[in-house]
């Protein structure tokens, strides 16, 4: 049987590079199976970005740089037999201010301590995208070369909760540099937490089932304690579906629909620490919808949010959806071109102060492949549209991103 790989390197690249066991014959001694101890794998994404904001505050109205960039490592293997871990770590060009130093304060001199001063310094930004360890107790093929008929995955670590599709697909993956914003106005980042997957039938009907500390969600709250449960069923009719956004290999038709919750009961503290009294409920759901055919990718979700406390009995709720579609054209020499479009919208508290967003992004990416894999580099022009309903502001810009993975 293949050894398990890290879930990172099997989502974005939708097979499994596994060393796997030949069989051999019963009378000739058994060969001890190669463990894959550590595997480097990851990509670098310098991006350059132009946008303006008309209505903006003066200071704001220009928007120019590189501080898009920047570069994912993806450390995994697979020491023992039907263990494995992924370490993903991204460094960011975004500067973030650290501080580094503080020094008492006596302004009288008279050996009372009048303050602190502080000394902060901008350091690169180190984000933790995944670290886990995960267990297959259950991985049923009729041969070794055959996908798993069932398999039973447990993960525990830091990782991104797979409510959406989009939740699911490896940085290096996306359609567009980025996740697109209504995926990010719901959910954003990662959580620490426990994860158990379960595919049947190569990966036609996969459910995953989960808890988490909560405090991925996007709007934090320093005051407010509770446990994340989610879950979330994929059904993918014609077959196992790789969570990559296009159609690299342009593969037979293939579509698959799926469904996602999240459920964030949770209590309130004041500064203090005390308990308040306040409960709240916050529960949020998604539909998505996948295609591909020689090529052609189109994907779509819908997301809902409803929030509930005991202060109030009228619920904030929030919408927004998207849809994004690409067609990769092969060309000689490992070459490629796709042609690629999204558009999506949020409604956020619409019942009290509803405020309307709508995105729209349109451009082509050129591949570059080689032996290995036809993505190896890719260079990505884009035109990026914002406009705020309710403040009746937009903004219009442009963006290149190269990508190379090894």
């Amino acid at each position: 049987m293949p050894l398990p790989t890290g879930e990172a390197d099997r989502s974005s690249s939708g097979t499994d590079d596994a060393p796997r066991v030949q069989p051999v014959d019963e009378r000739t001694p058994r060969v001890r199976p190669r463990r894959e101890w550590l595997r480097i794998s990851g990509y670098v994404q310098p991006q350059f970005t132009y946008r303006v904001r008309d209505d903006a505050r003066p200071r704001d109205r220009r928007e120019l740089g590189a501080g898009s960039t920047r570069a994912g490592l993806v450390f995994s293997g697979a020491p023992l037999r039907r263990w494995s871990y992924t370490i993903h770590v991204v460094l960011g060009a975004t500067l973030i201010n650290t501080i580094t130093r503080v020094d008492v304060v006596d302004d009288d001199g008279d050996g009372t301590v009048d303050g602190v001063a502080t000394r902060a310094e901008p350091v690169p930004g180190l984000f933790v995208e995944e670290l886990s360890v995960r267990y297959r107790p259950v991985d049923a093929k009729r041969s070794d070369r055959d996908a798993s008929l069932v398999h039973l995955d447990l993960k525990l670590g830091q990782l991104r909760i797979p409510w959406t599709v989009q939740q699911k697909v490896f940085n290096a993956a996306l359609m567009f540099p980025r996740r697109s914003a209504p995926n990010d106005v719901f959910l954003f980042g990662t959580d620490l937490g426990a994860l158990a997957s379960l595919g049947v039938l190569e990966d036609r009907v996969e459910l995953s089932a989960g808890v988490f500390n909560g405090t991925g969600l996007a709007v934090q709250r320093s005051n407010e304690r509770g446990a994340l449960y989610s879950g979330r069923l994929d059904i993918n009719p014609l077959g196992g579906f790789a969570y990559n956004e296009g159609d690299l290999e342009r593969e037979r038709f293939r579509f698959g629909v799926g469904t996602g919750a999240l459920y964030f009961p949770s209590r309130l503290y004041d500064d203090a620490g005390n308990d308040t009294g306040t409960r709240a409920r916050d529960l949020r759901v998604s539909a998505s919808l996948r295609m591909s055919v020689r090529g052609f990718y189109v994907q779509a979700e819908y997301l809902r949010r409803q929030r509930t406390d005991a202060l109030s009995s009228l619920p904030r709720i929030s919408q927004g959806a998207y849809v994004q579609s690409s067609m990769f054209v092969a060309l000689p020499r490992e070459l490629g071109i796709a042609p690629i479009g999204r558009f999506g919208w949020t409604t956020t508290d619409q019942r009290v102060s509803p405020r309307t967003v709508l995105y729209g992004e349109a451009g082509v990416a050129l591949y570059l492949g080689n032996e290995e894999r036809r993505d190896a580099l890719r260079v990505l022009v884009q035109y990026l549209g914002e406009a705020r309903r309710s403040e009746h502001e937009r903004a219009d810009g442009a963006s290149m991103q190269l990508q190379l993975r090894f």
